[in-house]
């Protein structure tokens, strides 16, 4: 049990300082091509800050584990929408960028209906190689979008951008080698940070007798977001709302679609219909971000109270899925 505790603890600092290393590594040569902070927030951060979900499903579904997988991507939901975007906006309120409001987070609704048609329609509960083929050519269409909407964003905006780079970066270019080192080790540590993590949580359920779908839920979710965690606190505090807010919804839409995809790829992922009470919880918080563009007092922009409100929905979630 304790050495179990050990290596699980030991594993989130492998996928945290992975994932940070791989970010700056991805993040600068990001930047020398001159990418805007949303879509450095949506891609590079975001699909960066949710490579250690990703390891962990890759993981999960070689051993067997689709409760982790399934588990691990709407727990990470969750938190991103409610702790990080909370913790974020007490450092500073956050102002939601306009087309995060009227296109990603639409699109997030849509990952998240998606998901519910792919898990809850046909003869049995679960997500086949077929669904979870489409959900990856899906997941590359919002890619291939995102990439084309930054590439329109930064020719029309390209002076402002370098001027901002420049002042911002010029005198803290990483060398090549260095970011190759970055990447490489990057991945090194989320491998076998997730393979500590997926091994000591299942033996700490069997341990106590507690479902695989809870510890999912609540510990790794909270953990593999870490990184979202310190990514959005640091980008918010830098006065970097895009990147904070793209961060999130990024990461939540591969959470939702790239999660699942790459499991049940490997192995048809088995659902468990208790799940669609936390896909709804998603549904309507991303529903109350979107309509709170059209709320005249703070239009657009989660306050303080917003952020503390959310944290503390976070913490009675956790609790009330405790004692479930």
């Amino acid at each position: 049990m304790i050495f179990d505790l050990f290596f699980m603890i030991v594993g989130f600092a492998l996928l945290i300082k992975g994932a940070d290393l791989l970010v700056k590594g991805a993040t600068e040569v990001a930047k020398r091509f001159n990418i805007s902070e949303m879509l450095i927030g949506i891609i590079i951060v975001g699909l960066g800050t949710s490579l250690p979900e990703m390891i962990i499903t890759i993981t999960s579904s070689i051993s067997g584990h689709p409760d982790l997988i399934i588990g691990n991507a709407l727990g990470s939901c969750i938190c991103n929408l409610l702790l990080v975007v909370g913790i974020a906006s007490i450092c500073r309120p956050l102002k939601i960028d306009e087309r995060l409001l009227k296109v990603h987070l639409p699109l997030s609704l849509l990952a998240i209906i998606v998901f519910l048609i792919t898990t809850n329609f046909g003869e049995r509960y679960e997500i086949t190689r077929i669904e979870g083929i489409v959900l990856l050519l899906i997941t590359l269409i919002y890619l291939i979008y995102t990439c084309i909407e930054g590439k329109t964003e930064n020719k029309e905006n390209k002076k402002a951008l370098d001027k901002e780079f420049k002042s911002k970066e010029s005198q803290k270019r990483l060398s090549l080698i260095t970011i190759i080192l970055h990447i490489f080790v990057g991945f090194i540590a989320l491998k076998y940070g997730a393979d500590f993590v997926v091994d000591s949580a299942s033996q700490i359920a069997r341990d106590f007798n507690v479902s695989e779908s809870l510890i999912s839920l609540t510990i790794i979710a909270i953990g593999t977001a870490l990184p979202e965690i310190v990514t959005s606190i640091i980008a918010t505090m830098k006065n970097d709302a895009d990147l904070a807010m793209g961060n999130v919804i990024g990461s939540n839409i591969f959470n939702l679609l790239l999660l699942p995809a790459l499991g049940a790829t490997i192995s048809p992922l088995k659902y468990d219909i208790e799940f669609n009470i936390t896909v709804i919880f998603i549904l309507l918080i991303i529903l109350y971000l979107i309509l709170s563009e059209k709320i005249k007092r703070h239009k657009g922009i989660i306050t303080r109270k917003k952020g503390i409100v959310f944290v503390i929905i976070y913490f009675i979630y956790i609790v009330r899925m405790i004692l479930i």
